[in-house]
């Protein structure tokens, strides 16, 4: 019959050091450890981090997707569950230019992983703060 341990290993070694024994030493002891890159590398896997989310795809490649020049005058805010990409301008002209070039936009986006699914864009005026 097996008797049960009132201490753990920790403890059993602090004594065992005391009383001049060789410290008790279990699997968990024996096994090498993992580079940390590799721990990190499965953490990320196991938690679905590797995934590049579309707000990032769009983000990234702004200026390809609305031209170089409009992208200094708008910018991407979020995708909304409707897969309605929502882009805030700056000003009610570039908002019109915009809007006129929204199915290019939308071809343009289509061309890029992870953001084929959005179906519709929404163009909001830019919310200054007044202080210019």
């Amino acid at each position: 019959m097996a008797t049960k341990k009132i201490f753990g290993r920790r403890i059993r070694n602090l004594i065992a050091v005391f009383r001049g024994l060789p410290p008790e030493e279990g699997i968990s002891c024996l096994k090498k450890a993992k580079p940390l890159g590799a721990s990190i590398s499965t953490l990320l896997k196991k938690f679905n981090m590797v995934k590049i989310t579309p707000q990032q795809t769009i983000h990234q490649n702004w200026p390809s997707i609305v031209g170089e020049n409009m992208a200094k005058r708008c910018s991407p805010v979020k995708i909304l569950n409707d897969d309605t990409l929502i882009i805030h301008s700056f000003n009610a002209v570039i908002r019109s230019e915009l809007q006129i070039q929204k199915l290019k936009i939308l071809n343009n986006l289509h061309q890029f992983p992870n953001c084929a699914q959005i179906s519709d864009i929404r163009f909001l005026a830019h919310k200054s703060t007044g202080i210019e």
